[in-house]
């Protein structure tokens, strides 16, 4: 698909602008194709908050060689479900059959455990309830099912994760993270000052839809529907505006 350059500006959920110049499809795109551009300024703005946290005397603690938050329970949207798919495909092999079989066995592992049925009920027949997803959240935590994509110890995709593995941080000593559900653990996670990947599962390119998100362990079980949907067709700089305004109004930080 032809690229072309584009200067794109935001305002801060709290602070001045920022400036960034990105790859966008010419012409009229759907919403999956512009996703790479909303991470590249997702980046951005993600960065300066890190930053501002120096100001403050603090710091993120997260590291390359952690890999403890890559066994939660990992939620995207539709659309970055299905870029999850296109960049599985993508890999060489034997890398891209081994990281297949890892996606079957953590279903199998949730199978094992009987959650299962739960987890198509929650995420795939019903819109879910919030507290279902917190304690599903914490049964799949337990199990200790390790992302598909981590590689001794790192994010084998990691110019390509996804939104929400993006804003994940915490401030607070990095064995904390271990132990996140047990009586007594802290942990200071950093405010995004926005949720692009709330944002995202709420918009379709055009306008904002119903969420309609879903557990990185589903996208290959559910790659063939994902491929089904049908994403309207919008000049790429137009679908970057709206979702971005969509993003401040709807999903900025509020406090």
């Amino acid at each position: 698909m032809e690229q072309v350059q584009q200067i794109f500006t935001m305002d801060g959920a709290d602070g001045p602008r920022s400036a960034v110049s990105i790859a966008i499809p010419a012409g009229l795109s759907a919403f999956p194709d512009v996703l790479p551009a909303i991470r590249t300024v997702a980046d951005v703005v993600l960065e300066r908050s890190h930053a501002d946290l120096g100001g403050l005397g603090r710091s993120v603690s997260c590291g390359k060689g952690c890999g403890v938050c890559c066994h939660h329970l990992v939620m995207m949207g539709e659309a970055e479900a299905l870029l999850l798919c296109e960049t599985l495909a993508r890999l060489p092999e034997p890398r891209r059959s081994a990281v297949t079989k890892r996606f079957r066995a953590g279903l199998a592992r949730l199978e094992e455990a009987g959650l299962l049925p739960e987890f198509i009920r929650v995420f795939r027949i019903q819109a879910p309830v919030g507290s279902e997803v917190g304690r599903l959240q914490e049964a799949y935590w337990r199990l200790r099912i390790p992302c598909p994509f981590l590689e001794d110890g790192a994010c084998g995709i990691y110019q390509e994760r996804p939104l929400i593995c993006r804003q994940y941080a915490v401030t607070t000593p990095p064995e904390a993270c271990a132990a996140p559900y047990e009586p007594g653990t802290y942990l200071e996670k950093v405010l995004v000052p926005i949720d692009f990947a709330g944002a995202a599962a709420a918009f379709d390119g055009a306008l904002a839809t119903a969420s309609r998100a879903l557990p990185h362990l589903f996208c290959l079980f559910r790659e063939r529907e994902l491929r089904k949907r049908v994403w309207p067709k919008v000049p790429a700089a137009d679908a970057l505006s709206r979702f971005f305004d969509y993003a401040q109004m709807c999903y900025g930080r509020k406090d």
